[in-house]
């Protein structure tokens, strides 16, 4: 059912999508945001950096979408911030236009904060499973909010797949503006303010990933950037090791183990190993198990 926009009255909920270059896959994300099965008027805004304007072009196929120009290139954070000064909803879904929104995405998500929280989010489905690139890559970076992954409280969630109430936005401060990272800039403010993120891995997104090898690993160099000013700002787990810089390479394996040994990815008692050996599921009887066995994987 796609739900139409009323320009007359506010509605309750708008999707901010920041975009730049974004060509068809900008398009496969509106067609899923606009046919969402929540049974409420929305808003949809996408906020463009691209050299041209695309304005016209998303108007012909989606009239009621509203689209914000800027005229420089612009990160997604600033892009996602302005959008969510735009908009009207009470509540901001934030999703990015290389995300395919399940149909359940808005009225699962919508339901969990009519009671009571501020802030939440869903999983993280794998967009290029065909693709050893960009399945590495997908595990890299959204291994956490797997749609397996347990549901719960949470420190954080990727800005992908991420809905904040706008009085909260505009009490905490909106995304900084920088590469990556942003998120989690913006998510630990909400908790240190004192309020809670839900992650419900039901609400679920499909995130293409880079499939290029130069691609991937330039965008493994900013995650790395933001990794260390995350910690540098807000003192997360693995911050000690921007004390003694040889050492800011093994971020991304505490990242890993400190992920394992909170059973954010555990099912039913059994852990999915993310080396390439290791793509294959084993139950653990211990924790203390998990390193051990992914380095023995990894060394055959």
């Amino acid at each position: 059912m796609q739900i139409k926009n009323n320009n007359s009255v506010a509605p309750e909920i708008s999707i901010v999508i920041p975009s730049y270059k974004s060509g068809r896959d900008l398009f496969l994300c509106l067609e899923s945001v606009m046919n969402q099965t929540i049974d409420m008027p929305y808003e949809v805004i996408v906020v463009d950096s691209s050299p041209e304007d695309i304005t016209q072009d998303v108007k012909e196929c989606f009239t009621e979408v509203k689209v914000l120009h800027l005229n420089r290139r612009t990160l997604p954070g600033l892009a996602r911030s302005e959008g969510a000064r735009l908009a009207r909803g009470s509540f901001v879904f934030f999703i990015d236009s290389d995300c395919i929104a399940s149909p359940d995405w808005l009225k699962l998500l919508w339901k969990k904060l009519q009671a009571g929280y501020k802030a939440a989010g869903g999983g993280v489905a794998n967009g290029t499973p065909d693709s050893y690139v960009g399945t590495a890559e997908y595990l890299l970076e959204f291994n956490e909010m797997n749609p397996m992954a347990k549901m719960g409280d949470v420190g954080a969630l990727p800005s992908c797949n991420l809905c904040v109430s706008k009085d909260l936005l505009e009490s905490v401060g909106f995304f900084p503006d920088f590469m990556k990272g942003e998120d989690t800039i913006l998510c630990d403010n909400i908790v240190t303010s004192g309020y809670n993120i839900y992650f419900l891995p039901d609400a679920s997104i499909t995130h293409r990933n880079r499939t290029g090898f130069n691609h991937f690993i330039k965008n493994q160099v900013a995650l790395g950037e933001g990794a260390n000013e995350t910690r540098r700002r807000t003192k997360r787990h693995g911050y000690f090791l921007l004390k003694y810089p040889p050492l800011i390479v093994f971020i991304p394996v505490f990242k890993l183990y400190f992920s394992l040994s909170l059973d954010i990815f555990r099912i039913n008692s059994v852990y999915l190993g993310i080396y390439p050996r290791a793509l294959q599921v084993r139950p653990f009887n211990r924790k203390g198990e998990i390193m051990t066995w992914i380095i023995n994987q990894a060394k055959k």
